[in-house]
């Protein structure tokens, strides 16, 4: 009983000091007052990511930064929030051997121009203006390649317009529909509504604190091994006149509607393009992957999926090595399949995860240490794959 007694003065000791500390730091100027940065960094015009174009599309000056011979397939990459093309130099740099890789910068986000009109975010909208670049592009199909919000993008455009989609590979977030169906099954964290409510009513606000600490958000999104220049690039970036504003914009108004409509099975049109998902431990709306891959899988047809371990929200630039390995496989591999009846009974569907259960969710003692001992003692480095059967009915997405 003392030592739950001692515990609990101990832990709320701690709590006051930390809100203390945070406390005088909320009283410097310097904590409110980013840095200036008047010039880009050298990284982000550095020849090896690509070459910068624009084209219009919509009336709106969009920007983009091409690899590769044109002759080529296209890969289009689209970014996340708040993101920009640049999140896709190790993809990009690894495809264009084989493909024609174009990451862009949606309206308001980079060096793109912002829309005239915010109506123009809503994925509807999103999902013509990317169809419309695609032909203006001189191209008829893509393999697309998103994450987080691009991903949302992503699934939208595959149910909508699955003429303009050869292949997709979307990275940690499911598709609004799923989301919804979530929602409704009140499996969405608590938190994530009241941080998503507080983005959504509290004006200017979220705008200000992401400026603290001299854009100290961007640290903590791309994670304690980012190296100085790429946080440089992110910050220099997003420290432009209203470009924070533009991505507060955006989800705005998404998620506005996301209570309203189902966007993605308005049109019901039948897709089966092949497709991968890599998701993480946990997705930015707090979703574990249990709790909506079935979901996935089922109204998905062909998905392959993948566990990505030890990432964060940007998974392709914490760790680009198995992301490319695991994009890379998928494109090679013949993923073409016979259409199935509502007769043909269970399908086994194989989820391979990139590390043992002795590696899943266990901390590593070093960031170089590839594996546990005990990881390597049981499974010699290789991935384990785990096998279940449940009946897939293909459905119309």
């Amino acid at each position: 009983m003392d030592q739950l007694a001692f515990g609990c003065v101990r832990r709320a000791a701690l709590v006051c000091v930390a809100f203390f500390l945070r406390l005088i730091r909320w009283l410097q100027v310097s904590y409110w007052v980013p840095n200036a940065r008047p010039h880009p960094p050298d990284t982000l015009n550095h020849s090896k990511w690509g070459t910068h174009r624009y084209i219009t599309v919509h009336n709106i000056k969009l920007h983009f930064v091409e690899q590769g011979s044109s002759s080529k397939p296209l890969m289009l990459f689209l970014h996340g929030l708040p993101d920009f093309w640049y999140s896709w130099r190790y993809q990009m740099h690894e495809f264009s051997k084989d493909y024609w890789t174009v990451a862009l910068d949606l309206p308001g986000f980079g060096r793109s121009e912002p829309p005239a009109h915010s109506v123009t975010y809503k994925l509807s909208n999103l999902a013509r203006l990317v169809c419309s670049l695609i032909t203006a592009l001189g191209k008829s199909e893509c393999v697309l390649v998103g994450n987080g919000a691009g991903s949302i993008l992503g699934w939208h455009i595959v149910n909508q317009y699955p003429d303009r989609v050869s292949r997709y590979v979307l990275l940690g977030m499911p598709s609004e529909a799923i989301l919804q169906q979530l929602y409704q099954r009140g499996a969405i964290p608590l938190a994530t509504l009241l941080k998503s409510a507080f983005l959504l009513y509290t004006g200017e606000l979220p705008v200000l604190l992401a400026r603290t600490d001299d854009y100290a958000m961007f640290n903590k999104l791309l994670g304690p091994d980012a190296k100085p220049q790429d946080l440089e690039a992110y910050k220099y970036t997003f420290a432009q006149p209203a470009a924070l504003g533009h991505a507060l914009t955006a989800f705005r108004e998404n998620f506005a509607d996301f209570f309203l409509e189902e966007y993605e099975y308005r049109v019901r049109k039948p897709a089966n393009i092949p497709g991968l998902f890599l998701f993480q431990e946990e997705d930015c709306f707090g979703q574990t992957p249990e709790e909506y891959m079935g979901l996935l899988t089922d109204a998905y047809e062909p998905l392959e999926t993948r566990f990505v371990a030890r990432v964060g929200r940007f998974m392709h630039q914490d760790d680009p090595k198995t992301v490319n390995k695991l994009i890379g496989e998928f494109l090679g591999m013949n993923v073409t399949r016979p259409k199935r009846s509502l007769g043909d009974g269970p399908e086994k569907q194989v989820i391979v995860k990139e590390v043992c259960g002795n590696c899943h969710g266990n901390a590593h003692r070093k960031p170089a240490e590839a594996h546990h001992e005990k990881c390597v003692q049981n499974c010699d480095g290789q991935a384990h794959r785990y096998v279940f059967e449940k009946v897939r009915i293909p459905i119309c997405s």
